[in-house]
């Protein structure tokens, strides 16, 4: 039987383009295997968002072109396939609209035969299973594309404009994952917060109907921006209190300069993005994600000192920090106010300092807490269990009898920059009660 063995970078919806392309070739007779050195063919399913990830893959695929078959999936052919048909000529080709015909791929490779699809397309895979990067959290692409024009960002060139999925669909995707045994479900897409503009349905709509679907079951909300979740607040706020949602959300910032933001063709403001922050934590309280970009050509001194002003200001207890870099054919990577690459790398280290003692007092303030948590996986590493509660916070209990999929009452005693570790105290019997708040968040 032949192998294959698909290797997943970039983003979410990724992850879940690689979930479903896995389901496709087992059921057209083909073999999964975790292992590169047995597989008769390599899917390598690409992202070029930031350009030391690009260049990663490119080296990668440039080796592994020379001892495997290849299909190259996602953004990079996409975007780049003249650079894919000079140094890979003889590898298959599938864009970012075509990962349900991987199995064409597949067959088309093993024949030696040249297959390219990278052509636009609005259609949707069908198909509700998946083969699950983890067990117990089901992924659902909500919508691709977007409908931003950012100066520095390659996306909208790679995904295209806005395609939602039916909300029918994404319904039969949660109902499958559920009876699959998914304890969470993540919505992803570029923009969550813009599901559904093109086709008169909104981001809460679908929410709210797969929370009504029977189980125990959480549901993490992927990145929004904040333009669109200004549109729809109301809704947004709402859908926030309903309790299988976990409180936790990914708003990027990006500056905390309006000068900047101008530049990078941000939808938002720095008054609006506080203004959408301050009423979201008049609900309740939230684990805050957030991005930042660093050295956009044109970035004064002063706009790097307000956005750490800013950060210090709102508290995240994420960020993910970027070094500004050129990405052919956006807007930015045209501009004549590049800045030196020394002073881009000083401004990530200080931005880094400063965020890793931000979220380390963060998650200093949630020692003493005693809650509900969901058991979700092993960490391999040290062989402990990571769990979440409702805030979305990462736990890590050191236990050998937990079950994974079960909620446990925990106490937080000690705190990292990235997760909180904790004892677990007993099986709770309320599924969401929370007790014992020690401290305000």
């Amino acid at each position: 039987m032949v192998k294959f063995f698909i290797e997943t970078f970039g983003c979410t919806a990724n992850v879940s383009a690689s979930e479903l392309m896995g389901y496709l070739l087992l059921e057209c007779g083909f073999e999964k295997t975790d292992n590169r050195e047995s597989a008769d063919f390599v899917i390598l399913n690409t992202c070029v968002v930031k350009a030391p990830t690009e260049n990663k893959i490119k080296d990668q695929i440039i080796k592994l072109a020379r001892r495997f078959p290849l299909i190259i999936a996602g953004c990079l052919p996409q975007v780049m396939s003249d650079w894919c048909k000079e140094n890979i000529p003889k590898a298959a080709l599938i864009g970012v609209d075509h990962f349900y015909e991987i199995c064409q791929a597949a067959d088309a490779l093993m024949n030696e035969q040249e297959f390219r699809l990278i052509s636009r397309k609005r259609e949707f895979s069908q198909e509700t299973k998946r083969v699950r990067a983890r067990d117990l959290t089901g992924i659902i692409e909500i919508s691709k594309g977007c409908t931003g024009e950012c100066a520095y960002c390659i996306v909208r060139i790679a995904k295209g404009s806005l395609v939602s999925k039916s909300p029918d669909l994404i319904l039969n995707e949660a109902s499958t994952a559920l009876k699959e045994g998914c304890r969470e479900i993540w919505l992803t897409a570029q923009d969550t917060a813009s599901y559904g503009f093109d086709i008169e349905k909104t981001l809460s709509d679908i929410v709210k109907k797969i929370a009504d679907l029977p189980g125990d079951f959480m549901i993490r909300i992927g990145m929004m921006n904040a333009d669109y979740a200004l549109q729809f607040l109301p809704e947004i706020k709402e859908m926030f209190k309903i309790p299988k949602v976990y409180s936790f959300i990914h708003l990027p910032l990006q500056s905390g300069s309006d000068n900047v933001l101008t530049k990078m063709k941000r939808k938002y403001s720095v008054r609006e993005y506080l203004f959408l922050i301050d009423e979201l934590r008049k609900i309740k309280d939230f684990t805050i994600s957030t991005d930042i970009i660093t050295g956009l050509p044109g970035e004064t001194e002063e706009d790097f000192n307000q956005t750490k002003v800013l950060l210090e200001k709102i508290q995240f207890d994420i960020v993910n920090i970027s070094k500004y870099g050129d990405r052919k054919g956006t807007v930015a990577s045209k501009s004549k106010e590049k800045i030196p690459t020394e002073i881009v790398k000083e401004r990530s280290v200080i931005i880094t300092k400063l965020v890793n003692n931000m979220t380390l007092e963060r998650n200093k303030k949630w020692i003493g807490w005693q809650g509900d948590a969901l058991a979700l996986r092993i960490d391999k590493r040290n062989n402990t269990i990571l769990l979440r509660n409702r805030f979305y916070k990462l736990i890590s209990v050191e236990s050998s009898t937990l079950v994974l999929g079960q909620w446990y009452r925990v106490e937080i005693t000690r705190a990292h920059k990235t997760r909180l570790i904790g004892n677990v105290v007993s099986v709770p019997k309320g599924q969401f009660e929370i007790v014992n708040r020690k401290k305000q968040v």
